[in-house]
Protein backbone atom coordinates (compact mmCIF):
# COMPACT_ATOMS: atom_id res chain seq x y z
CA UNK A 1 0.00 0.00 0.00
CA UNK A 2 2.79 2.05 0.55
CA UNK A 3 4.56 1.62 -2.65
CA UNK A 4 0.74 2.34 -4.23
CA UNK A 5 0.50 5.56 -2.70
CA UNK A 6 3.88 6.64 -3.32
CA UNK A 7 2.95 6.27 -7.26
CA UNK A 8 0.04 7.82 -6.99
CA UNK A 9 1.70 10.93 -5.46
CA UNK A 10 4.20 10.75 -8.13
CA UNK A 11 1.79 10.60 -11.03
CA UNK A 12 -0.47 13.15 -9.43
CA UNK A 13 2.46 15.76 -9.23
CA UNK A 14 3.87 15.27 -12.69
CA UNK A 15 0.21 15.86 -14.05
CA UNK A 16 0.69 19.12 -12.97
CA UNK A 17 3.57 19.93 -15.17
CA UNK A 18 1.09 21.59 -17.42
CA UNK A 19 -0.71 23.38 -14.47
CA UNK A 20 2.04 26.08 -13.39
CA UNK A 21 2.12 27.22 -17.21
CA UNK A 22 -1.65 27.72 -18.03
CA UNK A 23 -2.40 29.77 -14.58
CA UNK A 24 -2.51 33.65 -15.22
CA UNK A 25 -4.75 33.33 -18.66
CA UNK A 26 -6.92 36.45 -17.82
CA UNK A 27 -5.16 38.77 -15.32
CA UNK A 28 -6.62 40.03 -12.52
CA UNK A 29 -10.37 40.69 -12.55
CA UNK A 30 -12.26 44.20 -12.84
CA UNK A 31 -12.43 45.87 -8.76
CA UNK A 32 -16.23 44.35 -7.38
CA UNK A 33 -17.09 41.77 -10.43
CA UNK A 34 -18.06 38.17 -9.14
CA UNK A 35 -15.10 35.47 -8.96
CA UNK A 36 -16.38 32.30 -9.80
CA UNK A 37 -14.45 28.26 -9.94
CA UNK A 38 -15.05 25.55 -11.02
CA UNK A 39 -13.88 22.50 -12.53
CA UNK A 40 -13.97 20.94 -16.14
CA UNK A 41 -12.58 19.34 -19.24
CA UNK A 42 -11.02 21.09 -21.53
CA UNK A 43 -11.47 20.74 -25.48
CA UNK A 44 -8.10 18.72 -25.51
CA UNK A 45 -9.85 16.61 -23.09
CA UNK A 46 -7.05 18.03 -19.82
CA UNK A 47 -9.22 17.70 -16.90
CA UNK A 48 -9.18 21.53 -14.86
CA UNK A 49 -9.69 23.95 -12.52
CA UNK A 50 -10.89 27.39 -13.71
CA UNK A 51 -11.55 30.67 -12.26
CA UNK A 52 -13.79 33.73 -14.46
CA UNK A 53 -15.32 36.12 -13.83
CA UNK A 54 -19.54 36.75 -13.82
CA UNK A 55 -18.61 38.49 -17.15
CA UNK A 56 -17.16 35.26 -18.94
CA UNK A 57 -13.49 36.46 -18.63
CA UNK A 58 -11.49 33.35 -17.98
CA UNK A 59 -8.91 34.32 -14.92
CA UNK A 60 -6.68 30.94 -14.84
CA UNK A 61 -6.95 27.40 -16.04
CA UNK A 62 -4.90 25.04 -13.90
CA UNK A 63 -4.48 21.55 -15.49
CA UNK A 64 -5.34 18.51 -13.04
CA UNK A 65 -4.62 15.05 -14.06
CA UNK A 66 -7.78 13.57 -12.91
CA UNK A 67 -11.41 14.95 -12.73
CA UNK A 68 -12.23 17.60 -9.88
CA UNK A 69 -15.37 17.96 -8.20
CA UNK A 70 -16.11 20.39 -5.78
CA UNK A 71 -13.79 23.91 -4.37
CA UNK A 72 -13.38 25.20 -0.98
CA UNK A 73 -12.00 28.90 -0.33
CA UNK A 74 -10.15 30.22 2.39
CA UNK A 75 -11.94 32.90 4.35
CA UNK A 76 -9.68 35.41 4.26
CA UNK A 77 -6.61 33.72 2.47
CA UNK A 78 -5.69 32.74 -0.51
CA UNK A 79 -6.40 29.05 -1.02
CA UNK A 80 -8.63 27.46 -2.78
CA UNK A 81 -8.88 23.51 -2.03
CA UNK A 82 -10.10 21.17 -5.33
CA UNK A 83 -11.31 18.31 -4.35
CA UNK A 84 -11.08 14.97 -5.92
CA UNK A 85 -14.60 13.81 -7.43
CA UNK A 86 -15.28 10.65 -5.31
CA UNK A 87 -14.08 8.27 -4.36
CA UNK A 88 -11.06 10.01 -4.69
CA UNK A 89 -7.95 10.09 -3.37
CA UNK A 90 -6.46 13.95 -3.12
CA UNK A 91 -7.56 17.29 -2.73
CA UNK A 92 -5.08 20.27 -4.92
CA UNK A 93 -3.95 23.16 -2.77
CA UNK A 94 -4.60 26.23 -5.79
CA UNK A 95 -3.89 29.75 -5.14
CA UNK A 96 -6.55 31.71 -5.61
CA UNK A 97 -4.74 34.76 -7.07
CA UNK A 98 -2.48 33.04 -9.81
CA UNK A 99 -4.10 29.68 -10.22
CA UNK A 100 -0.33 27.46 -8.84
CA UNK A 101 -0.84 24.51 -7.60
CA UNK A 102 0.94 24.91 -4.03
CA UNK A 103 0.19 21.62 -2.69
CA UNK A 104 -1.11 18.22 -2.85
CA UNK A 105 -2.79 16.01 -0.05
CA UNK A 106 -3.34 12.37 -0.60
CA UNK A 107 -6.32 10.69 1.51
CA UNK A 108 -5.40 8.69 4.97
CA UNK A 109 -4.42 5.26 4.78
CA UNK A 110 -7.88 3.51 4.61
CA UNK A 111 -9.60 6.69 3.83
CA UNK A 112 -11.30 8.23 0.30
CA UNK A 113 -12.75 11.59 -0.23
CA UNK A 114 -16.15 12.39 -1.42
CA UNK A 115 -15.93 15.34 -2.99
CA UNK A 116 -16.50 18.31 -0.92
CA UNK A 117 -14.90 20.45 2.52
CA UNK A 118 -15.45 23.42 4.54
CA UNK A 119 -13.46 25.51 6.28
CA UNK A 120 -13.83 27.11 9.57
CA UNK A 121 -14.79 30.75 9.78
CA UNK A 122 -11.11 31.68 10.54
CA UNK A 123 -9.67 29.68 8.40
CA UNK A 124 -7.24 27.74 10.37
CA UNK A 125 -9.05 24.64 9.85
CA UNK A 126 -10.47 22.46 6.79
CA UNK A 127 -13.01 19.50 7.80
CA UNK A 128 -13.36 16.97 4.52
CA UNK A 129 -16.27 14.38 4.08
CA UNK A 130 -14.34 11.10 4.16
CA UNK A 131 -14.95 7.10 4.15
CA UNK A 132 -13.31 5.05 6.47
CA UNK A 133 -13.56 2.49 3.68
CA UNK A 134 -13.38 -1.24 5.63
CA UNK A 135 -16.55 -0.20 7.79
CA UNK A 136 -18.49 2.14 5.41
CA UNK A 137 -18.50 4.54 8.55
CA UNK A 138 -18.56 8.82 7.11
CA UNK A 139 -15.78 11.05 8.95
CA UNK A 140 -14.99 14.70 8.89
CA UNK A 141 -11.12 14.55 8.17
CA UNK A 142 -9.19 17.58 10.06
CA UNK A 143 -6.84 18.91 8.47
CA UNK A 144 -4.42 22.36 10.20
CA UNK A 145 -4.05 24.43 7.17
CA UNK A 146 -0.88 26.74 8.65
CA UNK A 147 0.45 23.16 9.41
CA UNK A 148 0.51 22.77 5.90
CA UNK A 149 -2.93 20.44 5.97
CA UNK A 150 -1.77 18.16 8.36
CA UNK A 151 -4.68 15.81 9.04
CA UNK A 152 -4.84 15.95 12.93
CA UNK A 153 -7.83 14.19 13.17
CA UNK A 154 -11.39 13.13 12.23
CA UNK A 155 -14.99 12.86 13.62
CA UNK A 156 -17.98 10.85 13.30
CA UNK A 157 -20.63 12.62 10.94
CA UNK A 158 -23.47 10.30 12.40
CA UNK A 159 -24.31 8.69 9.34
CA UNK A 160 -22.37 6.88 6.28
CA UNK A 161 -21.67 8.27 2.78
CA UNK A 162 -21.40 12.16 3.57
CA UNK A 163 -21.00 14.15 0.81
CA UNK A 164 -21.53 17.65 0.85
CA UNK A 165 -20.91 20.15 4.13
CA UNK A 166 -21.27 23.29 5.21
CA UNK A 167 -20.29 26.15 8.06
CA UNK A 168 -24.02 26.97 10.13
CA UNK A 169 -23.45 31.34 10.57
CA UNK A 170 -23.44 31.90 14.56
CA UNK A 171 -20.63 33.10 17.13
CA UNK A 172 -20.85 30.27 19.47
CA UNK A 173 -19.29 27.15 18.96
CA UNK A 174 -18.62 26.22 15.46
CA UNK A 175 -21.55 23.92 14.01
CA UNK A 176 -21.52 21.78 10.63
CA UNK A 177 -24.26 20.82 8.55
CA UNK A 178 -23.55 17.33 6.88
CA UNK A 179 -25.36 15.64 3.82
CA UNK A 180 -24.83 11.57 4.98
CA UNK A 181 -26.21 10.38 1.46
CA UNK A 182 -26.73 7.13 3.06
CA UNK A 183 -24.39 5.32 0.28
CA UNK A 184 -21.77 3.24 0.87
CA UNK A 185 -18.84 2.89 -1.63
CA UNK A 186 -15.23 1.27 -1.98
CA UNK A 187 -12.21 2.57 -4.41
CA UNK A 188 -12.07 -0.93 -5.33
CA UNK A 189 -15.54 -0.27 -6.95
CA UNK A 190 -15.57 3.48 -7.75
CA UNK A 191 -19.40 4.65 -7.58
CA UNK A 192 -21.02 1.80 -7.33
CA UNK A 193 -23.38 1.46 -4.60
CA UNK A 194 -22.53 -1.21 -2.13
CA UNK A 195 -25.73 -1.33 -0.19
CA UNK A 196 -28.11 -0.98 -2.69
CA UNK A 197 -31.92 -1.39 -1.24
CA UNK A 198 -30.51 -0.46 2.41
CA UNK A 199 -29.95 2.85 2.10
CA UNK A 200 -29.86 5.18 5.00
CA UNK A 201 -29.62 8.78 4.49
CA UNK A 202 -29.45 11.66 7.27
CA UNK A 203 -28.85 15.10 7.42
CA UNK A 204 -26.75 15.35 10.52
CA UNK A 205 -25.67 18.76 12.51
CA UNK A 206 -22.61 18.26 14.56
CA UNK A 207 -20.07 20.71 16.94
CA UNK A 208 -16.32 19.64 15.32
CA UNK A 209 -15.07 20.87 18.59
CA UNK A 210 -15.78 17.89 20.63
CA UNK A 211 -17.66 15.52 17.63
CA UNK A 212 -20.89 15.73 19.30
CA UNK A 213 -23.38 15.01 16.82
CA UNK A 214 -26.35 17.40 17.87
CA UNK A 215 -29.56 16.27 15.38
CA UNK A 216 -29.76 13.35 13.12
CA UNK A 217 -32.68 13.52 10.95
CA UNK A 218 -34.08 11.17 8.54
CA UNK A 219 -36.62 11.45 5.66
CA UNK A 220 -38.72 8.25 6.79
CA UNK A 221 -39.10 5.21 5.51
CA UNK A 222 -40.77 6.20 2.76
CA UNK A 223 -37.86 8.22 1.32
CA UNK A 224 -35.36 5.51 2.35
CA UNK A 225 -33.42 5.38 -1.09
CA UNK A 226 -33.75 9.22 -1.33
CA UNK A 227 -30.01 10.05 -1.01
CA UNK A 228 -29.36 13.84 0.88
CA UNK A 229 -26.35 15.23 -1.46
CA UNK A 230 -26.17 18.80 -1.65
CA UNK A 231 -26.47 22.28 0.50
CA UNK A 232 -26.64 25.53 0.59
CA UNK A 233 -27.24 27.74 3.75
CA UNK A 234 -28.84 30.82 4.13
CA UNK A 235 -27.73 33.80 6.75
CA UNK A 236 -30.17 33.11 9.07
CA UNK A 237 -29.05 29.04 9.05
CA UNK A 238 -31.68 27.84 7.03
CA UNK A 239 -30.01 24.66 5.42
CA UNK A 240 -31.25 23.72 1.69
CA UNK A 241 -30.88 20.39 1.03
CA UNK A 242 -30.75 18.44 -2.69
CA UNK A 243 -31.53 14.70 -3.33
CA UNK A 244 -30.62 12.05 -5.83
CA UNK A 245 -33.56 9.25 -5.44
CA UNK A 246 -32.04 5.45 -5.99
CA UNK A 247 -35.24 3.56 -5.72
CA UNK A 248 -37.55 2.87 -8.48
CA UNK A 249 -37.16 4.67 -11.47
CA UNK A 250 -40.64 4.89 -11.99
CA UNK A 251 -41.31 6.77 -8.72
CA UNK A 252 -41.89 10.39 -8.15
CA UNK A 253 -40.67 11.83 -4.77
CA UNK A 254 -39.70 15.37 -3.71
CA UNK A 255 -35.73 16.26 -4.31
CA UNK A 256 -35.62 19.66 -2.61
CA UNK A 257 -36.44 20.62 1.03
CA UNK A 258 -34.97 22.85 4.03
CA UNK A 259 -33.40 22.39 7.96
CA UNK A 260 -34.51 25.90 9.65
CA UNK A 261 -32.11 27.08 12.81
CA UNK A 262 -34.79 25.22 14.83
CA UNK A 263 -34.31 21.89 13.30
CA UNK A 264 -37.39 21.47 11.30
CA UNK A 265 -37.77 19.63 8.26
CA UNK A 266 -39.32 20.08 5.29
CA UNK A 267 -39.77 19.12 1.61
CA UNK A 268 -40.66 21.26 -1.03
CA UNK A 269 -43.43 20.54 -3.78
CA UNK A 270 -43.22 21.04 -6.98
CA UNK A 271 -45.82 20.10 -10.11
CA UNK A 272 -45.48 16.78 -11.05
CA UNK A 273 -44.57 17.34 -14.66
CA UNK A 274 -41.87 19.68 -13.51
CA UNK A 275 -40.92 17.28 -10.34
CA UNK A 276 -40.94 14.50 -13.41
CA UNK A 277 -38.43 16.90 -15.06
CA UNK A 278 -35.79 16.34 -13.09
CA UNK A 279 -35.19 13.03 -13.72
CA UNK A 280 -35.15 12.00 -9.74
CA UNK A 281 -31.58 13.73 -9.46
CA UNK A 282 -30.31 16.89 -8.13
CA UNK A 283 -26.42 17.61 -8.87
CA UNK A 284 -26.30 21.14 -7.00
CA UNK A 285 -28.71 23.78 -4.98
CA UNK A 286 -27.69 27.18 -3.85
CA UNK A 287 -29.20 30.71 -3.20
CA UNK A 288 -28.92 33.71 -4.55
CA UNK A 289 -27.42 36.80 -3.06
CA UNK A 290 -30.43 37.36 -1.00
CA UNK A 291 -30.63 34.07 0.29
CA UNK A 292 -34.38 34.08 -0.67
CA UNK A 293 -34.49 32.09 -3.92
CA UNK A 294 -33.23 28.79 -4.21
CA UNK A 295 -31.46 26.69 -7.63
CA UNK A 296 -31.80 23.56 -8.23
CA UNK A 297 -30.18 21.81 -11.05
CA UNK A 298 -30.83 18.72 -12.37
CA UNK A 299 -27.84 17.98 -14.87
CA UNK A 300 -30.18 14.40 -16.05
CA UNK A 301 -33.45 16.22 -16.92
CA UNK A 302 -31.27 19.21 -18.19
CA UNK A 303 -33.37 21.67 -16.00
CA UNK A 304 -32.73 24.14 -12.98
CA UNK A 305 -35.47 24.71 -11.09
CA UNK A 306 -35.86 27.83 -8.63
CA UNK A 307 -37.85 28.14 -5.04
CA UNK A 308 -39.26 30.85 -2.91
CA UNK A 309 -36.81 29.93 0.25
CA UNK A 310 -39.39 30.87 3.11
CA UNK A 311 -42.27 29.13 1.38
CA UNK A 312 -41.00 26.37 -0.68
CA UNK A 313 -43.39 27.81 -3.38
CA UNK A 314 -42.34 26.72 -6.95
CA UNK A 315 -41.01 29.54 -8.89
CA UNK A 316 -40.48 27.88 -12.34
CA UNK A 317 -37.74 25.77 -14.33
CA UNK A 318 -35.44 26.65 -17.13
CA UNK A 319 -33.61 24.11 -19.44
CA UNK A 320 -30.15 23.91 -20.32
CA UNK A 321 -28.79 20.69 -21.89
CA UNK A 322 -26.59 19.04 -18.99
CA UNK A 323 -26.89 21.90 -16.22
CA UNK A 324 -25.45 21.09 -13.06
CA UNK A 325 -22.99 23.61 -11.39
CA UNK A 326 -25.11 26.70 -9.28
CA UNK A 327 -24.17 29.64 -8.04
CA UNK A 328 -24.95 32.94 -6.59
CA UNK A 329 -24.95 35.73 -9.51
CA UNK A 330 -24.24 39.60 -9.11
CA UNK A 331 -27.53 40.97 -7.77
CA UNK A 332 -30.26 39.61 -6.25
CA UNK A 333 -32.75 37.06 -7.93
CA UNK A 334 -29.51 35.60 -10.02
CA UNK A 335 -27.83 32.51 -10.43
CA UNK A 336 -24.68 31.45 -12.10
CA UNK A 337 -25.72 28.06 -13.99
CA UNK A 338 -22.53 26.06 -15.99
CA UNK A 339 -23.30 22.85 -17.57
CA UNK A 340 -21.87 20.35 -19.99
CA UNK A 341 -23.11 20.93 -22.98
CA UNK A 342 -24.03 24.24 -23.04
CA UNK A 343 -21.45 26.47 -21.36
CA UNK A 344 -22.19 28.93 -18.78
CA UNK A 345 -25.10 31.24 -18.28
CA UNK A 346 -26.79 33.53 -16.00
CA UNK A 347 -30.60 32.96 -15.05
CA UNK A 348 -32.56 35.51 -13.81
CA UNK A 349 -35.43 34.48 -12.07
CA UNK A 350 -38.50 34.40 -11.71
CA UNK A 351 -38.45 36.49 -14.93
CA UNK A 352 -35.97 36.43 -17.48
CA UNK A 353 -34.46 34.05 -19.84
CA UNK A 354 -30.86 32.65 -19.51
CA UNK A 355 -28.25 34.89 -20.60
CA UNK A 356 -25.16 32.70 -22.21
CA UNK A 357 -21.67 34.41 -21.17
CA UNK A 358 -19.83 33.76 -24.15
CA UNK A 359 -17.46 32.07 -26.01
CA UNK A 360 -14.67 32.03 -23.56
CA UNK A 361 -16.38 29.73 -21.10
CA UNK A 362 -18.56 27.64 -23.79
CA UNK A 363 -16.17 25.11 -25.11
CA UNK A 364 -15.23 23.69 -21.91
CA UNK A 365 -17.42 20.37 -19.90
CA UNK A 366 -18.08 22.48 -16.91
CA UNK A 367 -18.36 19.81 -14.10
CA UNK A 368 -20.53 19.35 -11.00
CA UNK A 369 -20.42 22.88 -8.96
CA UNK A 370 -19.62 26.37 -9.28
CA UNK A 371 -18.63 28.24 -6.44
CA UNK A 372 -18.75 32.01 -6.13
CA UNK A 373 -15.23 33.91 -4.20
Amino acid sequence: MATDRAIDRRSFVAGLGAALGSALAGGPARAGAPVYVACAQGPDGMQRVCAFTGEGRLLFETALPERGHDVAAQPGGRDLVVFARRPGGWMAIVDRDTGAVTKVVLAAQGRHYYGHGAFSADGRLLWATENQVETGAGVLGVYDVAAGYARIGEISTGGIGPHDLALLPGDGAARLVVANGGIRTHPRTGREILNAGSLAPRLAVLRPEDGTVEEVHDLGSDLADLSIRHLAVAPDGESVFGCQFAGDPLAVVPLVGARDASGRVRLFEMPEDDLISMDNYVGSVALDPSGAIVCATSPRGSVAAFFERATGRYLGRRRMSDVCGAAPGAVAGTFLVTSGNDGVAIARVPDGDLADLGAALASAVWDNHALRI
